[in-house]
């Protein structure tokens, strides 16, 4: 066995023992949702700052989560992966004239709407599994797929997007999606802008 498989069975034996115990704390349902906005809103420019691209200033992002089912393997047999409704969904938010906080029914959708986020069945198996951020708070880092169709003046377009989530010791999770701009098809006209947030969250009710 590889130096590289060893370490990452250790690396998953002292999960079982310790942090991953603390990861079903992270579990949403039908009284829970993450909450948090964009991190970069008190930027004068509506659309972007330095930290954040695409997501107009005071985005909300809602996340439903079951880390249970966060990560799929591919079977030895070479079968398909179990069946599962997924690890969670993703849905944005904006509240009228670009206001902090807002009543849910006074909320319209942002850029990403009922997505669902897609484990990437194989990623169990590289290092890249493993990734972690400079800095200490983090129990477990998660990597998704998500597609999404995205309303445009032209018409909604369908989308994809990577989503880097990170279940924090202080009980929050952090959430960064990024996605590359699209441009009409046969032309140098970009008819969705290229998306990058940081979203920090809160569990709160739906």
């Amino acid at each position: 066995m590889s130096r590289g498989s060893i370490s990452f069975l250790c690396t998953l034996a002292l999960c079982s023992l310790t942090a991953c115990d603390d990861l079903a704390a992270f579990k949403t349902d039908t009284n829970s949702v993450f909450r948090g906005e964009v991190v970069g809103s008190d930027s004068d420019v509506a659309q972007s700052s330095f930290i954040r691209q695409g997501f107009p200033s005071r985005t909300q992002l809602e996340l439903t989560f079951d880390p249970s089912v966060a990560t799929l393997t591919v079977p030895s047999d070479g079968g398909p992966a179990p069946s599962s409704d997924g690890p969670g969904t993703i849905d944005t938010y904006l509240c009228p004239a670009g206001k902090a906080h807002c009543a849910v029914e006074l909320r319209t959708p942002g850029p990403i709407t009922h997505a669902r986020l897609l484990p990437i069945e194989s990623l169990a198996h590289d290092a890249l599994s493993q990734y972690t951020f400079p800095g200490g708070g983090r129990i477990r880092n998660y990597i998704f797929g998500l597609r999404f169709d995205q309303a445009t003046p032209t018409g909604a377009i369908s989308r994809y997007a990577m989503i880097f989530l990170s279940l924090m010791d202080s009980g929050r999770v952090e959430v960064r999606a990024m996605a590359p701009s699209v441009l009409a098809s046969g032309a140098p006209t970009e008819i969705a802008p290229a998306l990058f947030g940081l979203f920090v969250l809160e569990r709160h009710k739906p």
